[in-house]
């Protein structure tokens, strides 16, 4: 479990950040999506974290994110085993940010407090979540779900499958009349080097790998590379909703009160909103007005 904080100290030292930090948005709050620039966040905030402070989640020497190829160069270079929020904290600042509380997606958020967070890149995109979801849990034995004794319903159980997904997505060159991507995804904790294929494996929707998973949502998936015995796929690209955009301003508020002891797994939550904004400037960027929505 992460370390107690002083909140106190934090809380007053956050408001003082804030200030300056609203002052410069010059109105830029609410449930608005601000565009490049007008936003930032991050390197003033500070916060203790075993994260930020370990060697082993700096970024390696000499390589960039520039397509999904390097985030596969970038997680075998790290030290394992590597979890999400060690590689979160590797990433470089300044960055290209964006948050949405959307549900509709394999990668859900889990509300406001917890949106999907996702870091842009040029035309590559991280995406992630600060928490897990509470889900149903089988009984080994009998492979039911495992109920409430008091109510009867089914139990709630936190992260039940003890991975946290790394989704990515690279925008490729079309000429459909929609934007098109790569997407794959990486599962953590990671403990061992990863091979070029490892990104679209599990992304599979039937055995016979004719299309992957993301079909489900985003239209005209078509086979462009085969990696290794591996389709790689590129379908339509997708935006969430203006309306569930949660600003930058809101979640440095949850960043500066995060306190692991608050609920039995909220030291994960507070580790992950430490990885995303407590290591440097964050600018809000709001998506292409030509990708369509949900």
């Amino acid at each position: 479990m992460a370390p107690s904080r002083n909140l106190f100290t934090r809380h007053l030292f956050f408001v003082l950040m804030l200030i300056m930090f609203f002052g410069l948005l010059g109105g830029c709050g609410g449930a608005s999506i601000v565009d490049e620039g007008s936003s930032s966040s991050g390197s003033s905030v500070s916060h203790s974290s075993v994260a930020a402070e370990e060697p082993s989640c700096e970024a390696p020497v000499g390589l960039a994110l520039t397509d999904i190829d390097s985030v596969v160069e970038w997680i075998n270079a790290m030290p394992k085993p590597l979890t999400l929020p060690c590689f979160i904290t590797s990433l470089p600042r300044p960055m290209y940010y964006n948050a949405t509380k959307s549900t509709f997606s394999a990668q859900r958020s889990k509300g406001k407090r917890s949106p999907r967070v996702f870091f842009l890149i040029d035309k590559l995109v991280l995406t992630v979540v600060p928490d897990e979801q509470d889900e149903p849990k089988k009984d080994p034995e009998t492979g039911l779900n495992i109920k409430d004794p008091v109510t009867g319903r089914d139990k709630k159980f936190w992260d039940v499958d003890g991975v946290q997904l790394l989704e990515v997505s690279l925008e490729v060159d079309t000429d459909l009349p929609t934007r098109q991507s790569i997407k794959g995804e990486f599962k953590f904790p990671i403990t061992e080097t990863l091979s070029r294929k490892a990104p679209y494996v599990d992304i599979n929707l039937y055995e016979s790998n004719e299309l992957s998973s993301c079909a489900l949502c985003h239209k005209n998936e078509t086979q462009i590379e085969v990696i290794d015995g591996q389709p790689v796929y590129r379908s339509a690209m997708l935006r969430n909703r203006e309306m569930d955009a949660v600003t930058l301003g809101f979640m440095l508020n949850e960043y500066s009160v995060c306190d692991p002891e608050y609920l039995e797994n909220e030291w994960y939550r507070c580790e992950m909103l430490e990885a995303i904004y407590g290591q440097g400037t964050l600018v809000w960027k709001s998506f292409a007005e030509d990708i369509e929505t949900f």
